[in-house]
């Protein structure tokens, strides 16, 4: 291989790792709206739905500023109300290796899990939205590698 190929080679390697975040970015947002939408759980106090979120996870930064502002909004919704006893929860995600990239997709309560897991997952919606999403979440991807391969 020419010194030349290798070198065109190593740019296109690095304009498509490059491009795969605002790929993920879009995808995210896909998956943040249906989680938003979802007629699953009728909420109480607005926290749940306020606070839903999928974000980017990266290993150089795998919390990034949107849990804590998701964690802010569910505060918000919380605070002084008596429907029940739910709580704004903040815990750091693990990130994907080195290198890579994921999406995230969390609310910041400390009922999240019984939402997802109570009565079969009747009121699940977390993993639903995850799972509805992924094909158009991944077309994104591809969409945004489309502009780099072209």
């Amino acid at each position: 291989m020419s010194d030349d190929m290798a070198a065109n080679l190593a740019r296109l390697f690095g304009r498509t790792v490059a491009a795969i975040p605002a790929g993920l970015a879009q995808g995210a947002a896909i998956i943040q709206q249906s989680m938003v939408d979802t007629d699953a759980y009728a909420g109480m106090s607005g926290a749940t739905r306020a606070s839903s979120l999928a974000y980017v996870a990266t290993a150089e930064n795998p919390n990034g500023d949107e849990p804590e502002k998701a964690y802010n909004a569910a505060a918000g919704k919380l605070q002084g109300f008596a429907g029940h006893a739910g709580k704004p929860y903040l815990t750091d995600a693990p990130g994907p290796g080195p290198g890579a990239a994921m999406i995230v997709a969390t609310v910041p309560t400390d009922y999240i899990q019984d939402l997802e897991l109570e009565g079969a997952g009747e009121k699940a919606f977390v993993g639903d939205a995850v799972a509805q999403d992924a094909p158009q979440a991944f077309d994104a991807v591809v969409q945004a590698l489309r502009g780099v391969w072209r």
